[in-house]
This record gives structure tokens, sequence and C-alpha cells, in this order.
């Protein structure tokens, strides 16, 4: 199989500090060109990694050598960043949240599918050999039914003049940790989980959502999701099942060289330990991009977008105070 050619639009920390290393060294993508508004980054960064320096969105558009784009600017700049994408036949990997609305997202997918195109939201712990593991364990019931679901993300605060904490480019804590999150507990639970309850926070110092949670049930399982911009760090994913509790330490964002364990305890003693190792989830992420494009198998992501859309505009609509 040829490498898929891409080009990076917006060259953010993000792309420089996992991205750009990630594409470098996968055999699935080749990186043609990136285009970003900052030119010393998009100088130092096209030398670096040999590629070509667009000098405009539409030199980029219009490079036939280039089938698929990684978007990685702020939230509120994807749906014009992927609809003329889309009207250039390419193809879009793009940066969660990969649209802020639920109309922005069914046009979206309606376009794509008019062109047959893919459009993937980038949520790469979902190919991660830890969350494999974690999802056989659940569907083999290696310890029990499983009764209840966590998962939890959170961050201290960053600088507040971060994309993050800006209104005006759809930054707050819901479309940054909380999409994690509501990302695992619809995999995990069901795509089909109904959201009973959501709340959301913030204060004066801050123009958007700093904190979070959300309810869902599925049958007889319940799952919480909960995120924040300002608390200590958290980033786990727990699962109350018959026979024990699963712990997944670090599940969404997680250094290359970590060795990723599954913990699994009862009455309060570690009673098993899954190893998963060293894996890198931005490789295996762009290795199931270019395969779903060879394959032409798009209609599954249609719906993981849509349903990721669905959710979140449930629970801006739900907030309270």
């Amino acid at each position: 199989m040829s490498a898929l050619n891409i080009a990076i639009w917006t060259v953010g920390e993000h792309a420089r500090r996992n991205m750009l290393p990630a594409i470098s060294k996968s055999e699935s993508v080749n990186l043609v060109g990136m285009l970003t508004r900052n030119i010393d980054v998009l100088n130092s960064q096209s030398k670096q990694y040999g590629c070509y320096a667009y000098n405009s969105s539409d030199e980029l558009l219009q490079d036939s050598s280039v089938a698929a784009v990684y978007i990685s600017s702020p939230n509120a700049l994807h749906y014009a960043q992927v609809k003329q994408c889309l009207l250039s036949n390419k193809h879009v990997i793009v940066e969660k949240s990969a649209l802020v609305s639920l109309k922005e997202t069914q046009e979206i997918i309606k376009l794509a599918k008019s062109k047959n195109l893919l459009v993937m939201e980038a949520f790469m712990f979902l190919y991660h050999r830890q969350f494999s593991d974690l999802k056989k364990m659940i569907e083999l019931e290696k310890y029990g039914k499983m009764l209840f679901v966590e998962a939890s993300f959170g961050f201290p605060h960053l600088s507040n003049e971060g994309i993050r904490y800006s209104k005006e480019l759809a930054g707050g804590s819901l479309n940054d940790a909380g999409a994690y999150t509501v990302c695992a507990i619809l995999n995990l639970l069901s795509p089909d989980a109904e959201l009973v309850f959501s709340s959301m926070s913030s204060d004066d110092t801050y123009e958007v959502d700093t904190s979070g949670l959300a309810v869902f049930k599925r049958n007889n399982i319940k799952a919480i999701c909960k995120w924040a911009m300002g608390g200590s760090y958290k980033n786990h994913i727990e699962i109350w099942c018959e026979q024990g509790h699963i712990i997944v330490s670090r599940a969404f964002s997680k250094p290359e060289n970590y060795e990723t364990e599954i913990h699994v305890m009862h009455n309060g003693k570690i009673i098993d330990k899954i190893l998963s190792g060293l894996d890198n989830h931005f490789i295996n992420m762009l290795q199931y991009f270019s395969t779903a494009i060879l394959m032409k198998s798009f209609d599954s992501e249609y719906d993981i977008l849509l349903n990721q859309s669905k959710i979140l505009d449930e629970i801006r609509q739900k907030k309270r105070g």
C-alpha cells in the first residue's frame, strides 16, 4: 500500500509535539506540505520535516498531490476549513472538537457523503493498545458484567490567553477535555447511551466553561463523565464490574515512552495487572485513517462524528450553572 499524501493546516503546539513526529515515523502517510500563520514556525518546521511551505490556503487546496489534510486549528475555524478541503476533494482528519454545533456537523457530513470523502475526528486514544485491551476485557466479561463507568480528564489552568479560554475561538472545557470523556463513554457503554443529566460551570475570570459533568445510562448500566480546566491533573477511566474495579491510568493522553498498564482491584487489593506496554496512538490513528480511505469505509466514521456532536449539543442544551 502506497503512503497517503497529507498536508497540515495550522502547526500549533499539539501538531509540533505529537502529530508531526508521528507523521514522520508513519509508513501510512507522507507529509507533502504545511500551512500556518506564524512564518517562523512555518519555515523552521517545513525545513525540519523536509516538506513544502504553502503561502496560502488556496495554494494548499489547489495542490493536486495532496489527498488528505490534517487540521489542527482552533475549534471555531474547523467548519470553514473542513468545508474548503471537501470542496477541493480532499479527505480530512480534524482535531477535537471537530465541529462546534450539530448543525455544522450535519452540513459537513452531507457534503462529505456527496463527495465520497472521509472526515474523521482525531481522538487518538481510541487507537492505543491500552484502550483495545480495555475493550476486550469488557467484552469478555473477565470480571463479570459492567455496572458503572467513570471517565475523568482535567488539568491545571494554562495561560488564560490560550485558545482554550477564548469564546470567540470556541474554547472551553467541554470542547477540550470533556470531548475525550464523552467519546470514551460512547465507545465503552454504547453509541446509543442516553444523556440523563449534565452541568457546566465557569467563573468571572474566564469567558468559557471551565468544568462539567455528564451522566449517561444504557439499560442497567450508568456512566459519568467529569472534566475540568483548573483542577489537579486527572486522566483516567474506571469501570466497576461484578468482580472488580478496572482502573486505567493515563487513559487519554500519554507520552510515547509511557509503559501503559491496566489495574484490577477487588476488596482493596490488586488482583490483576495488564501490561499494554509502549504504543504510539498517533501513528496507529494515521494508519487507521489511511486504511479507511483505501477501503472507502466512511459510513461508520460519519455515524461516530454525528453521534459525538449530538451528545455535545445535548450537554450544552442541558447545562446548569
